[in-house]
């Protein structure tokens, strides 16, 4: 799969042609605004699997966590707040879905 890519004003004008690509043909696209400003545009379909796959993965860290923890492997902390325990996972406080 490759990802197109091009800049605002160019996708603003097709906006249409790429929503329907993202929709029927799984096909993101890549928006750029600026150099440091860039988006993806996918399907709805395509964003919900990404945050099951998101929720799995982190699902999956805390089985493993909690298994090392039973193993003897790693010592209970409490957190105080979430984003605490997220940093201590190495996940950004917007990853929470």
């Amino acid at each position: 799969m490759t990802i197109d890519s091009l800049g605002i004003a160019e996708a603003r004008s097709q906006l249409g042609t790429l929503v329907a690509r993202a929709v029927h043909g799984h096909q993101p696209t890549t928006i750029s605004r600026s150099t440091s400003e860039r988006a993806v545009l996918i399907s709805e379909a395509d964003y919900e699997a990404l945050l099951r796959a998101r929720q799995e993965l982190e699902a999956g860290q805390v089985r493993e966590a909690i298994a090392a923890r039973e193993r003897g492997e790693s010592t209970m902390h409490r957190y105080e707040s979430r984003d605490e325990l997220y940093a201590d996972f190495g996940l950004a406080p917007g990853d929470r879905s």
